[in-house]
């Protein structure tokens, strides 16, 4: 027993060690742009079954300039094999002043010309989607929560 101990530490010290370094040299990125993930937050078929199946929907364009997505802005998602367009009604990263930040990214999918695919929002959304340009109208009237 004692002469397989010392082959195995000889033999041990032949072979490299492998290391892990189990930190990040970037900042976590606090933003919603391409491949991030979102959550649907609304009753439509798609979101249910996407939330059934334990998948989350991902950004893959933000319609603005600068192409990082705000509460209010409109994307174009990739969910559960499709391409559908939504609204951002809730995001993780820092706030302005009076603007609720939320636990998870939302999102409210929409059809192409702006009406709602769910019939309800399950979540609050925020109440500054009121004074925003855009087709939030009809967002609006069915969501039963704000925040």
């Amino acid at each position: 027993m004692a002469q397989i101990l010392k082959l195995l530490q000889v033999a041990g010290s032949a072979l490299p060690r492998v290391v892990q370094c189990n930190f990040r040299t970037s900042a976590c990125l606090s933003e919603l742009q391409k491949l991030s993930t979102v959550q649907v937050v609304d009753n439509s078929i798609l979101g249910r079954s996407a939330v059934k199946r334990g998948k989350k929907a991902k950004i893959i364009h933000v319609y603005n300039s600068a192409g990082i997505g705000k509460i209010g802005d409109k994307v174009l998602l990739a969910i559960c094999g499709e391409k559908k367009h939504g609204y951002i009604v809730g995001c993780k990263q820092k706030q302005k002043p009076n603007t609720p930040r939320f636990d998870n990214n939302n999102v409210v999918l929409v059809e192409e010309n702006g009406t709602p695919t769910g019939t309800r929002i399950r979540v609050p959304i925020p109440s500054c989607l009121r004074g925003k340009d855009g087709e939030f109208t009809k967002i609006l009237s069915i969501a039963t929560k704000f925040v």
